[in-house]
């Protein structure tokens, strides 16, 4: 019987990349928490910058205060209208009040009053079209009356003469496409590969803006590309191509390099090089683990003085990542115990589970599984309040990993179950995205070969039953579209079956050795069991007959044995032979050699007169 694997993580040999190693002392720096308090903004854009820093560390008031102090803060027309979006950001970021608030008993509380964006709205257009973007501002003032966020102006006649207020002009499509597409609040939720797609007719859009501008009159107050570029990765990031992410995110770093050179260093109130980073510090690790390190602990670097503990946090979680699949052993024990404590500063238990499973992977890689389990019995109970599947399924698949380290069958067998369950749920959750569903029904596919595979060392024979006929469901050719690829669900398709026939083979030669009989249909049960993965095997795809003949041979081979087992040796001596034929008439290893033929040896010998090897 085999299991199916994960597939080995594909990677570089590191040694183009072997100089991007961190010293001790740049991970150390890049992991400090940041000096507080921090000093006060001096310039709008400064303020304009705290501002973003403080919605991303979900403290809208403060945000807010600070905006209205910016105000009286000296900047240019430019500055102030990067400030003006900020404050309407931050009155617009809901103002529920936590469930449950961390280490305290929850309680009622009054809901705080809602804010009226409007005021800010406009005073967010007012502040554009004084920085010299007129057509902006209009295309700004029409995308928020869109959204609610503006309201319209009453119609009717004019004050005293009578006259009407002129017809608002017809604007650019693609400058509305431009801002449709930027960070404007209440923007629609779009799924990641729809938003893609939608992201790359604008860079589009925005190439022929700025072909098109007039110097005199700009249409734009800035760039946009770089926005769109970050935006872009991210979005290819969540619909599961992190390949195609790297493309855009080193675009956007370059573009920003560029601006840096021309228009000289200045504060990012959107922390677009920081975003850039962080993707391509997830999207590299297991191709470029050491270049992966290298793009979180730059964008590490640039929170030096930024008071966000869920960015911070979230960087340090991708560092770690990158340092255990760079096998930096040392480097990912620091960073780990780092941010475990980095992490206690978070306000939202549910961003916590992802630093804390880092940590938990780190020390099961490292063979800490005393350390592992006290992180995991943390991450359960928040899991569950959280309702978060997918931090419940990578728990139990890591709780899994130590109960069969330790030898504990049944516990291993409880957290396989876990995983699958957790795994089957996620993969059928009409909110997963479609580019998610197959690597969760893979996960899925693969918890429940493992449960079949150590339910028949440990003789549970229905648990291997159970699994072999959930893989059964999963892969059945008649089951829709296809999430994976069609060899891979027939691998398990057959592994499956295979799986169950063993079970009931080895179910009854127990029975036949323990002095019970038989139930009834018992032999007419194997029969068929054994026909249909015969059937399974058949309908190898295209390109797959040498996998196909090695299932055969191996599927009579385990036949031989299991019918030796309840005393059917004539049977067992013919189809022993069978498999050995069917071995040598492929490219088999030695061992399976050599174990079909000491088998049918030992067949051989109990027929004429000798005792079957214990």
């Amino acid at each position: 019987m085999t299991a199916l694997g994960a597939d080995s993580v594909p990677g570089s040999d590191g040694r183009d990349d072997q100089h991007l190693v961190p010293d001790p002392e740049e991970l150390r720096l890049a992991l400090r928490s940041p000096e507080l308090p921090l000093p006060a903004a001096l310039t709008a854009l400064e303020a304009a910058q705290r501002v973003s820093d403080l919605i991303r560390a979900e403290r809208p008031r403060e945000a807010v205060a600070v905006a209205s102090h910016g105000t009286r803060l000296p900047g240019t027309d430019r500055d102030r209208a990067q400030l003006a979006e900020a404050r309407l950001s931050a009155v617009l970021v809901p103002r529920e009040v936590p469930a449950v608030e961390r280490g305290h008993v929850p309680r009622l509380r009054a809901l705080p009053e809602p804010v009226d964006p409007a005021p800010a709205a406009g005073e967010w257009v007012a502040a554009i079209d004084r920085a010299g973007a007129p057509l902006l501002a209009e295309a700004v003032a029409a995308v928020l009356l869109e959204r609610g966020i503006l309201t319209p102006p009453p119609a009717g006649p004019g004050p005293r003469g009578g006259r009407r207020r002129a017809a608002p002009r017809e604007l650019p499509a693609d400058l509305l496409a431009v801002v449709r597409l930027l960070d404007l609040p209440a923007a629609p939720a779009v799924e990641p590969l729809v938003r893609s797609r939608a992201l790359r007719e604008t860079l589009a859009a925005a190439d022929r803006l700025e072909a098109a501008q007039d110097p005199e009159l700009p249409t734009l107050l800035e760039d946009p590309r770089p926005l769109l570029q970050v935006r872009l990765a991210q979005a290819l990031e969540e619909a599961g191509r992190r390949e195609a992410a790297v493309t855009p995110a080193l675009d956007a770093l370059e573009a920003l390099e560029h601006q840096a050179v021309e228009q000289g260093e200045h504060p990012d109130p959107r922390r677009l090089a920081v975003a850039a980073h962080a993707v391509l510090a997830r999207a590299l690790a297991a191709t470029r683990p050491l270049v992966a390190v290298d793009h979180a602990l730059q964008a590490l670097d640039a929170l030096e003085g930024v008071d966000d503990p869920p960015l911070r946090v979230g960087l340090a979680t991708d560092l770690l990542n990158a340092l255990v699949a760079a096998d930096l052993t040392d480097h990912a024990a620091y960073a780990a115990d780092r941010l475990l404590s980095l992490q206690r500063s978070l306000r939202q238990d549910g961003q916590r589970l992802a630093p804390l499973l880092a940590v938990a992977t780190q020390r099961v890689r490292t063979g800490r599984d005393r350390a592992a389990r006290e992180v995991l019995e943390e991450v359960a109970p928040l899991a569950r309040a959280q309702r978060d599947r997918r931090a419940s399924m990578e728990a139990a698949r890591l709780a899994a990993v130590m109960a069969d380290r330790a030898g504990d069958g049944p516990a291993t067998l409880r957290h396989l179950r876990r995983t699958a369950a957790d795994a089957r749920w996620l993969a059928d959750d009409l909110a997963t995205p479609s580019t998610a569903r197959g690597p969760l029904l893979r996960a899925e596919l693969e918890a429940h070969a493992l449960i079949l595979r150590r339910a028949l060392d440990l003789g549970e024979f229905a648990h291997a039953r159970a699994a072999a006929r959930a893989v059964e469901r999963r892969t059945r050719p008649d089951g829709g579209r296809l999430l994976l690829p069609a060899a891979l669900l027939w691998d398990h398709r057959v592994d499956a079956r295979v799986g169950e026939v063993i079970a009931h083979g080895e179910d009854l030669g127990r029975r036949h050795r323990d002095g019970q009989g038989l139930p009834d249909r018992a032999e007419q049960e194997a029969a068929e069991l054994l026909a249909a993965a015969e059937e399974a095997i058949a309908l190898a795809p295209g390109g797959h007959r040498e996998r196909a003949r090695y299932w055969e041979a191996y599927l009579i081979e385990r036949h031989a044995a299991l019918l030796a087992g309840r005393g059917r040796h004539a049977a067992a001596l013919s189809a022993a032979r069978r498999a050995h034929d069917a071995w040598q008439r492929q490219d088999a290893d030695p061992e399976d050699l050599e174990r079909s033929a000491a088998l049918v040896e030992d067949l051989s010998r109990y027929r004429s007169g000798g005792r079957r090897r214990a």
